[in-house]
């Protein structure tokens, strides 16, 4: 029998190459020598051991004809019933030999292989890669069948990169690697009722969003995201950059090819990244790559939109019931990247973009990353709810530590005996009251509110109903005009006018 039948009919029983990532395909399950036999296929896949001249857990057997070198041999996972996906395995050799791992064997990676060459069954955990392969958003397909897709990230191999990069550790436990945030969504029902019954919103006006098994699990992180090279593909053929202050006030866009306003679909906020194309070389992105991030890495997840302000709730004092709202910016998804850009630039936004070409030539690894020698390192960011100013992983001090603000006024803003303002609660744009001030001249909305996470003036937007303090990336330098009492000046249209919510005087 072909190694190629073979394989398929040994659905599951590939256990991957070396790789610090994710992508973990699973090797033919004992490859079996010349003369060996192979064993019965069992529900779950396992196969009898290897031939007596079977593989001895080197590159040269590993990479063999009969094995990782055959050019055809694939992974066919069956998604459901009538859909399936396919993983190449075929792993070239001489490319490998030239990456920065090509000296490694594939077992110092790939630490499930027993040193004789054979593995059986990898384990693994479906999801991940940014929006890569089919959104699975039940537990099983049938009894006892495990949910599968090309889509998976914790295996052997995934976690075995601190073996070597003992300097990244903890990043198991970072907020990238846990996605905290989303494991922790829920709807919250108290609120819910508040807002549906109690003042009447629009019905069903729901508060949170629940937790989905296979569809938010897609975006999940580990080492090889970002570090094992991958195809980078936008969804939507529109970038939403072009689109940003049309969605923000209408919550449409006009295509260029049919010049009629239509909703804004979720696609243009959506990235794929295919690690499966680089099967083959098993290139890895290092250290030297995100000084530049030229294929949008970074994007690919921290990609999103603002929508027109919508009224979000939250709790000031949960235990004694007391909740507060307030209309705000209706965020989509982590755009991070194009708050950043439009920071220096004024075609990007028009109304809310500005002149900081300083923060806007950087790439997010020039303050998040070892690439820049900042102090900033996202393999740590803590997995757990934190306060931004003592536990992120970044500080504006840190680089803006010696700036002397001309304003005396500032001092007693940043005085922690009274209301202290966040650094961005003066110096974020483009929020809602920012943007329909810019656009119309009045606003109903708030850029900013008292975090009840830190008690500070912190700016605030609208995320599944609920009112959340927003790090935003879009910074500029804050215009006070000639005081509060200046309504054209930031003071009077941040925080000093009637009606704000952080008790400044107006």
């Amino acid at each position: 029998m072909s190694i190629v039948s073979f394989i398929h009919r040994k659905q599951g029983l590939f256990a991957l190459f070396l790789v610090l990532a994710l992508f973990m395909m699973t090797a033919l399950a004992g490859c079996k020598g010349d003369d060996g036999a192979t064993g019965p296929t069992s529900q779950d896949g396992a196969t009898g051991p290897a031939g007596k001249d079977g593989l001895n857990g080197t590159n040269v057997s590993c990479l063999s004809a009969n094995c990782h070198g055959n050019s055809e041999l694939v992974k066919t996972i069956q998604v459901d019933a009538t859909t399936t996906e396919s993983v190449p395995l075929y792993v070239d050799g001489t490319q490998f030999a030239t990456t920065v791992h090509g000296a490694l064997e594939c077992v110092n990676c790939h630490t499930d292989i027993d040193p004789s060459g054979l593995h059986g069954p990898v384990n693994k955990t479906y999801g991940g890669w940014s929006r890569f392969s089919k959104s699975q958003a039940v537990e099983s397909i049938g009894a006892g069948a495990e949910l599968k897709t090309r889509n998976y990230y914790s295996t052997a191999v995934a976690n075995s990169c601190a073996t070597c990069h003992t300097q990244y550790s903890n990043f198991k436990n970072s907020a990238h690697a846990t996605i905290f945030k989303n494991r922790a969504a829920h709807i919250d029902a108290e609120l819910t009722t508040i807002a549906s019954s109690t003042l009447g919103e629009n019905t069903p006006y729901v508060i949170g969003e629940d937790y989905a098994v296979g569809n938010c699990n897609r975006c999940h992180a580990a080492c090889q995201t970002c570090h094992f090279k991958s195809v980078i593909t936008a969804k939507n053929a529109d970038s939403v950059d072009n689109y940003w202050d049309e969605i923000q006030a209408t919550d449409k866009y006009t295509p260029v090819s049919s010049g009629t306003p239509t909703s804004v679909p979720d696609s243009m906020s959506e990235y794929q990244m295919d690690w499966t194309k680089n099967v083959a070389k098993h290139e890895f992105r290092t250290k030297a790559y995100f000084a530049t991030d030229s294929e949008g890495v970074c994007k690919a997840c921290h990609v999103g939109f603002n929508r027109p302000a919508k009224n979000a709730y939250y709790w000031t004092d949960k235990l004694n019931g007391l909740w507060a709202k307030v209309k705000a910016v209706f965020v989509k998804r982590h755009p991070q990247a194009m708050e950043l850009a439009i920071s220096g630039s004024t075609t990007l936004s028009p109304l809310t973009g500005g002149t900081n070409t300083a923060h806007s030539a950087m790439t997010c690894a020039g303050c998040h990353g070892t690439a820049s020698g900042k102090t900033g390192n996202v393999h740590n960011l803590p997995g757990v709810e934190y306060d931004w100013r003592t536990q992120g992983d970044i500080q504006c001090v840190d680089c803006h530590g010696t700036y002397v603000h001309i304003n005396s006024s500032v001092a007693m803003h940043l005085d922690a005996a009274g209301t202290k303002v966040a650094c961005i609660g003066c110096h974020t744009f483009g929020l809602a009251r920012n943007f329909e001030l810019a656009s119309s001249g009045t606003s109903s909305s708030h850029d900013v509110f008292i975090d009840p996470v830190t008690q500070e003036v912190r700016p605030v937007v609208y995320k599944n109903g609920h009112a959340i303090a927003w790090y935003s990336h879009n910074w500029q330098t804050l215009n006070p005009g000639s005081g509060r009492t200046d309504p054209a000046g930031d003071c009077a249209k941040k925080c000093h006018y009637n009606g704000n919510l952080v008790g400044a005087g107006f």
